[in-house]
């Protein structure tokens, strides 16, 4: 038990050097020894808890933000869950920028796409147990990917947008059409379980 709160706490620390370096350079210009010298850990320790600079930012953007979503009960919170991410970005805007900055749109996305896949692959989830029918597999997984991007490129736009709509008028929009669609495909190509 002591050993994982060490561990914890060693990853803690580096995030937070590369948050802060983030603050005052693009991430790309950012170096592992930067890093270790900044927190008083060798290079060796930071290699064992990360396998480079890319995956102690996936670990902060997964702690940070989409670990979180992971609590939500979706058939509940589903629009909660969608705020939670929205005023995220919003609040962490200069931190996202810097990463969008560096690696592009496409850099941003792989770091965010498979959270969004998880939560539209949980939403219809939830959806086909309420309607008490199921999609095709390979289905699913397409709609999955659909709406992933569709959020990924929402998120850019609040992201390179200067004067953005605010986070709740998002929300309604993305959960409203969502709910309505998702349901409505459902309803048309589900099979009815019985």
């Amino acid at each position: 038990m002591q050993y994982e709160v060490t561990s914890l706490n060693t990853k803690r620390l580096l995030a937070g050097s590369l948050r802060k370096f983030m603050n005052q350079k693009s991430f790309s210009k950012i170096t592992v020894s930067e890093i270790c010298l900044d927190c008083g850990v060798n290079r060796k320790t930071f290699y064992y808890h990360f396998e480079d600079i890319y995956a102690l930012l996936k670990w902060i953007l997964d702690q940070e933000a989409f670990k979180i979503i992971q609590n939500f009960d979706l058939l509940a919170d589903f629009k909660e869950t969608i705020l939670f991410i929205l005023n995220y970005t919003v609040e962490n805007r200069q931190f996202l920028n810097s990463i969008y900055d560096s690696l592009g749109y496409d850099g941003l996305q792989e770091f965010l796409y498979a959270d969004f896949i998880q939560l539209i692959s949980s939403t219809i989830s939830t959806l086909e147990q309420q309607e008490n029918c199921r999609l095709q597999p390979d289905f699913r997984q397409f709609l999955s990917q659909f709406y992933a991007g569709a959020l990924s490129g929402i998120l850019k736009d609040l992201l390179i947008d200067p004067h953005p709509k605010s986070p709740d008028e998002i929300q309604e929009s993305i959960s409203f059409t969502l709910k309505t669609s998702l349901l409505a495909i459902i309803r048309e190509k589900g099979k009815k379980c019985t």
